[in-house]
């Protein structure tokens, strides 16, 4: 399955894969037992862990993937769990006629992936990644899908206290100032899952082109954190991979941001200060007065 060509029509991804298990290799076949075998759990599996089942590499379970049409793992996924949702009835909370209730349920989980971000954070590599952002010559921000209002807000936060950042919305235009990065220079790659391609991309471009690379991912294990200098995790908060399209499951990635912000805000005051002064004459200069 290429780019360009239609997706599999709804629920018929399981018949796909039992279709395709004869013109696999036999480490191929087994991840593809695994995907058979388990789809709610192949759902929440990164691409390791299925390996780890099917006692293969991950690259196979790549590979797998897209010998079955798939443009790789990731693809497999999402549409294993449109699939697997359409099978299923919604899942109903015990009180769902009780909004205080639901809402306090959902602040607790919040609240428990925050532990968990803490758990995961090192502090060697939180100390790299905010020197490499303080002395940065340029930080070039990518995002994309469920991750690039964290990587706009990424680009906000940074240009308010006086690092220059580019965050182009267009692909093309994303890609090319990736390749004209230079030693000095950062790009701050977000995605949830550390699979997302066009953010891959861009990373790799930038790593080519001698700029530092900064993960911030919700995958311990993945390929934007395999390439990058500095690897950030922050766990998604409770929920399954199909909740993302309806919750906010990146919210630990939020809080990690605006805490690195935080900490170049305190390392460096005076920069802070400045650029905060320079965007609030901007922001004043914004309004319009209206005659009395």
């Amino acid at each position: 399955m290429t780019q360009s060509s239609p997706l599999p029509e709804l629920g018929s991804v399981p018949t796909r894969i039992r279709t395709g298990l004869s013109m696999l290799h036999p480490s191929e076949q087994r991840v593809a037992q695994v995907f058979l075998d388990r789809p709610e759990w192949t759902i929440e599996a990164s691409a390791q862990e299925v390996a780890d089942a099917a006692g293969t590499s991950r690259a196979t379970v790549v590979r797998t993937a897209q010998r079955l049409g798939f443009t790789g793992y990731p693809q497999l996924r999402v549409l294993l769990a449109r699939d697997v949702g359409s099978a299923r009835p919604p899942r109903r909370s015990h009180a769902r006629n009780d909004p205080a209730g639901l809402v306090r349920d959902y602040v607790s989980e919040v609240a428990g992936s925050i532990e968990d971000l803490l758990g995961s954070l090192s502090d060697e590599r939180v100390r790299v990644a905010v020197g490499l952002l303080d002395t940065a010559r340029t930080v070039l921000v990518v995002g994309t899908g469920l991750s690039e209002p964290i990587a706009l807000e990424a680009a906000m936060r940074l240009n308010a206290i006086g690092i220059p950042v580019q965050a182009p919305a267009d692909r093309v235009l994303r890609g090319t100032r990736a390749r004209q990065l230079d030693a000095g220079d950062v790009c701050l790659a977000i995605s949830g899952s550390g699979s997302t391609r066009d953010t891959l991309q861009a990373a790799r471009a930038a790593a080519a082109a001698g700029a530092a690379v900064i993960a911030l991912t919700g995958a311990g294990l993945s390929p934007l954190g395999d390439l990058a200098q500095v690897h950030l995790v922050a766990p998604a908060e409770p929920g399954t991979f199909s909740d993302g399209i309806t919750r906010t499951p990146r919210l630990p990635l939020a809080i990690l941001l605006n805490a690195l912000v935080h900490a170049l805000i305190t390392g460096n005051p005076e920069r802070a200060q400045a650029a905060q002064t320079r965007l609030l004459e901007v922001i004043g200069d914004a309004f319009a007065q209206e005659p009395l």
